[in-house]
């Protein structure tokens, strides 16, 4: 099972954490201890995510995609035959992706958020990989 944190950055902080992913990824990874000061700083340069805006999106997008969509407070739950399982749930400002099964289930759900904006940047802890979902075009002058 794969399992992912996707965070929407303030429009502010964007120049800054571009480049220093890795960075955020070891502070995220801090925040499971759920310190104070972790949480702080996250709150800092993190946007709040509504799960009705999401939720709408997905079932847009993917009602017709997945044989199973269901949805339940603050949690999302979808199957596709052939791809798998996944299940989100939003904590604060972070939306928590479970997925088994195919790679292309993520695929489907980090071009749907991507659509909505280019802010997100998702992690797995695991496997100690972080990036943007819509990535940003950088030139320097």
């Amino acid at each position: 099972m794969r399992t992912y944190s996707i965070y929407k950055i303030k429009e502010e902080h964007l120049t800054f954490i571009f480049g220093r992913e890795r960075k955020l990824l070891e502070m995220m990874q801090g925040c499971e201890d759920a310190n104070e000061k972790s949480l702080k700083e996250l709150a800092y340069i993190c946007e709040s995510v509504y799960f009705d805006e999401i939720a709408r999106m997905l079932e847009q997008q993917l009602d017709s995609k997945y044989a199973h969509l269901e949805k339940a407070r603050n949690a999302l739950f979808l199957e596709h035959p052939i791809k798998g399982k996944m299940a989100i749930y939003l904590v604060d400002r972070k939306i928590c992706v479970y997925c088994e099964g195919s790679r292309m289930l993520d695929l489907d759900l980090f071009q749907m958020l991507a659509k909505m904006s280019e802010r997100f940047i998702a992690f797995n802890k695991q496997e100690n990989e972080c990036g943007w979902l819509k990535p940003m075009k950088y030139t320097m002058h």
